[in-house]
């Protein structure tokens, strides 16, 4: 598991054996049963959807490290000094400060105008890509068959 989601994985399994040891012997009805097995169903689904996929962090790095290269080469160009990369050990961390530093940093000090717009452009796209990088793995699960209810 990863390390940043590690705490919510643990948490989600916790709850999944407290209530296995704690709720289920007390249950009496099929009914109550019925609901605690929808509950862990859906604790489970939700312990393996945090684990955040090697290649999702992959290609999330990847887009937000060629946006920010992009933006770096733009901002020269036109003559403009950067700020110093902020240091991050790990790469994703590294390109995801970075992408909030020159946020802050192109809206802080470039005056408006058609340079500011091309930035924020880049920055932008660099950060779409990024966020479908997350879709693209993060699993689709449709729980409103579980919610519906039955009655007519």
């Amino acid at each position: 598991m990863n390390s940043r989601t590690r705490p919510v994985g643990a948490l989600l399994a916790a709850a999944q054996q407290g209530l296995k040891q704690a709720v289920q012997p007390e249950l009496q009805s099929d009914h109550g049963r019925a609901q605690l097995a929808a509950v862990l169903d859906i604790l489970s689904k939700l312990e393996r959807m945090v684990d955040w996929s090697g290649a999702m962090l992959h290609e999330e790095e990847a887009a937000l490290a060629h946006g920010i290269v992009a933006f770096e080469q733009r901002a020269r160009l036109a003559g403009m000094r950067l700020p110093a990369a902020p240091q991050e050990a790990d790469p994703l961390e590294a390109a995801r400060a970075r992408s909030r530093q020159l946020a802050d940093w192109l809206f802080g000090t470039v005056p408006a105008g058609a340079t500011l717009d091309a930035l924020d452009g880049l920055l932008r796209g660099a950060l779409r890509q990024a966020v479908a990088a997350e879709r693209r793995h993060v699993p689709r699960t449709d729980f409103s068959a579980m919610t519906e209810s039955k009655e007519t």
